[in-house]
């Protein structure tokens, strides 16, 4: 069962909103403001958030620039609700990281389609993590059978960065779902790595193959 976060002042709406999801089978909580919604976000964990543009103490923005800005929760999905429908105000949500947009008022189909698309985007963009990671690992075992096959002097320089590297593999690999953005580029550093210590060790072999030969 999904879960989803509702930030919204209006109680009329929050309750109405909250209504319908439950009713479709979702998990929800409920913050009345942003300073409320991002404790909810952090102890609730959605699986999507739900947030109103205009509210007292935070506004929509300030709310998802301050979710934006922790590890824990930076990559849930947000949907933002508004009355306004001035391109500056999509632009500026948009900008500043929101999925969507949902303009007031709405039904119940439109709030159900939104909400869906946005949880199937996130979950796939979570496969595809896991693959790259599992792949990942698959190409450093190979690369570490290769060093294993090199004489002890040589090869300990490769063993170093290559145990480092499948150190942060299986901290990526645990919890692989609840990762940041950060996390995405720690993915593709560590390609990079890979690559270059691939590239070494194919140096180091030659090398060797050089010095038996003569």
């Amino acid at each position: 069962m999904s879960k989803i976060l509702i930030i919204e002042d209006e109680k009329n709406i929050r309750d109405t909103i909250m209504e319908i999801l439950e009713l479709n089978d979702y998990e929800t909580a409920i913050a009345e403001n942003g300073l409320i919604g991002i404790a909810k976000a952090l102890q609730f964990k959605p699986d999507l958030i739900v947030c109103d543009v205009m509210m007292p103490e935070m506004d929509g923005f300030e709310t998802l620039k301050n979710i934006r800005a922790i590890n824990e929760i930076s990559n849930t999905p947000f949907v933002f609700l508004t009355a306004k429908t001035e391109t500056r105000d999509f632009r500026e949500g948009m900008n500043s990281g929101a999925d969507d947009f949902l303009n007031k008022p709405f039904n119940t189909q439109e709030l159900l389609e939104v909400i869906q698309l946005r949880i199937t985007k996130s979950n796939q963009a979570k496969e595809l993590f896991v693959e790259e990671i599992n792949n990942l690992k698959k190409e450093v075992e190979i690369l570490q059978s290769s060093i294993n096959k090199l004489s002890f002097n040589n090869s300990h320089v490769l063993r170093a960065p290559l145990l480092k590297i499948l150190g942060l593999i299986n901290y990526l690999i645990e919890d692989s779902e609840e990762k940041s953005k950060m996390d995405l580029n720690a993915l593709a550093m560590l390609k990079e790595s890979c690559l270059e210590l691939s590239q070494a060790t194919e140096e180091v072999e030659k090398l060797l193959n050089s010095i038996q030969d003569d």
